[in-house]
């Protein structure tokens, strides 16, 4: 079974607020910018942007905050597919406190394929969308958090 892909990172001292603790806005600032790195493993990076004139769009996140971390707190962001189709793309993203091994947070993104051009969605070419299911596929061998729950849906009902 593939590993989930991951990074690691550290805790900023100016990612720290009033509290002591990592702020929120720092959180989604992870996950947003180090997530896309991640991404870019399965061909929706910024290589594949600036190829292709096209992007994913965030359309929706979930953000569980369960545990602070603190300035220099060791850090993994873990990447994993939960769903893909022709235009959308389904993750949850994982930030443990490395130390000692404890979930911090977990995002779940719904991200949306555009062409930079029209501004408008448009489907996957059939390879990259080919990947991202297959990678949905191996990702789904992984336990999923404890306590997780899925909250956003692929498509609108």
């Amino acid at each position: 079974m593939p590993a989930l892909p991951a990074m690691s990172l550290a805790v900023k001292p100016d990612w720290i607020d009033e509290y002591g603790h990592m702020n929120a806005a720092h959180y989604v600032g992870v996950f947003d910018r180090h997530g896309f790195e991640l991404l870019g493993r399965y061909g929706v990076g910024a290589d594949y942007t600036r190829q292709t004139r096209c992007g994913i769009y965030t359309m929706n996140i979930h953000v569980a905050y369960l545990r602070e971390v603190l300035a220099g707190d060791p850090l993994e962001l873990r990447l994993r597919l939960l769903e893909a189709d022709d235009k959308r793309l389904l993750c949850l993203m994982e930030l443990i406190q490395a130390r000692d091994g404890y979930l911090a947070s977990t995002m779940e993104q719904l991200s949306l394929h555009v062409d930079l051009e029209t501004r408008r969605a448009k489907p996957f070419p059939a390879e990259v969308a080919a990947r991202l299911a297959g990678a949905a596929q191996d990702h789904a061998q992984h336990s999923l958090p404890e306590g997780y729950r899925r909250l956003l849906p692929l498509k609108r009902a």
